[in-house]
């Protein structure tokens, strides 16, 4: 049987990753996850796909307030567990399952550390220039430049606490990561064929 393959990638908000990913998975004819992700946690975990939308990949309000004030907003019912942890142990079991069901390609969700025993695991780190991000969400998102570079910030932010918190490892930072890329430098096609030689070898 042959060794399953499995490309993580991590990415700075809108340097591109995740049509990287996409493109990527159709050139190698596996599957990708994304937000679709959500979709097998909900049906895994039998919890609401709205629910799991307010905790992807970001901390929420009452999250940081959790890690600052040393509280946990506890589930009635369920002594000891914080919404925060029932959405992460959602992702993580969605992770698993579509890597248990074969190759494919996944975007975020830690899904780097998640599978990090698997062979045949090819972590891969997106980044781009911040000018070419900010022009890049510009237009994916309709906003000008200063609310575009405030938009950035914000979800950066929110991937490197998620990231740390369930991972102990720092996010974005090279040691982490198989192959890292600029986008913006290579561009989209490029970086698509990197990750495909680096897959090949």
């Amino acid at each position: 049987m042959a060794q399953q393959l499995y490309v993580t990638i991590g990415r700075q908000f809108g340097s591109g990753g995740r049509e990287i990913g996409k493109k990527v998975a159709q050139a190698l004819g596996i599957p990708y996850y994304d937000k679709e992700l959500l979709k097998v946690a909900a049906e895994k975990s039998g919890l609401s796909h709205e629910f799991l939308s307010n905790y992807d990949e970001k901390p929420t309000n009452s999250f940081l307030y959790s890690l600052v004030m040393g509280q946990q907003n506890v589930l009635s019912g369920m002594r000891g567990t914080t919404v925060e942890q029932l959405a992460s142990q959602a992702q993580r079991d969605a992770v698993l399952s579509v890597a248990e069901k074969g190759s494919c390609v996944i975007v975020g969700r830690c899904a780097d550390y998640i599978l990090r025993d698997q062979p045949g695991l090819v972590r891969v780190f997106i980044c781009a220039d911040d000018d070419s991000r900010v022009a890049r969400i510009c237009q994916r998102d309709g906003l000008d430049e200063k609310e575009a570079r405030e938009k950035m910030r914000k979800m950066d932010k929110a991937r490197a606490a998620y990231y740390a918190f369930h991972a102990d490892r720092e996010w974005s930072a090279a040691d982490s990561y198989d192959l890292c890329i600029n986008s913006s430098r290579r561009g989209i096609d490029a970086a698509v064929e990197l990750i495909l030689q680096f897959c090949k070898q």
